[in-house]
């Protein structure tokens, strides 16, 4: 069911045995990270749908997608630092992507920080487009967001 990317790198569902990993990645890459139990309690959840990325069997980074109705919310992506800009985010994408057209989703979106050009930049390379900004949606530090929103 995995798929590999690189050499060494595996692209599978999550399982709840992955939790601490995506736990502990999100610490390392978000200011308002979700506490360990948010975390388990979500890849619980039927309408969400967890991929990682494994190295040596090793997760290094993860993508949390929710299924609403007919549309793909990315919730989060993050990459441990030393495996960024190695297609490994791409990689995730398309999977929760492929995963979507199977439920027969229609359309993704996505909120990042207005701050977070990299992010857009790699958003936008995957065919999504700013549609509205959302004032004061992330807290720690207090910013606005993008709305990007792309059809599948």
């Amino acid at each position: 069911m995995g798929e590999t990317t690189r050499e060494s790198v595996i692209i599978r569902p999550a399982t709840r045995a992955d939790a601490n990993f995506i736990y502990h990645i999100g610490t390392h890459c978000f200011t308002d990270a979700w506490k360990k139990e948010t975390v388990i309690h979500d890849l619980e959840q039927p309408l969400s749908h967890y991929w990682v990325a494994e190295s040596e069997q090793q997760v290094i980074a993860f993508a949390c997608f929710w299924f609403v109705v007919d549309e793909l919310q990315l919730v989060n992506i993050a990459v441990e630092e030393p495996f960024r800009r190695q297609g490994i985010a791409k990689k995730l994408l398309d999977a929760g992507i492929k995963e979507a057209k199977e439920y027969e989703i229609k359309t993704m979106f996505l909120e990042v920080r207005v701050s977070n050009e990299p992010a857009q930049i790699f958003y936008k390379k995957q065919g999504l487009s700013i549609v509205a900004l959302r004032k004061d949606v992330y807290q720690l530090p207090k910013e606005d967001g993008y709305i990007m929103t792309k059809v599948l």
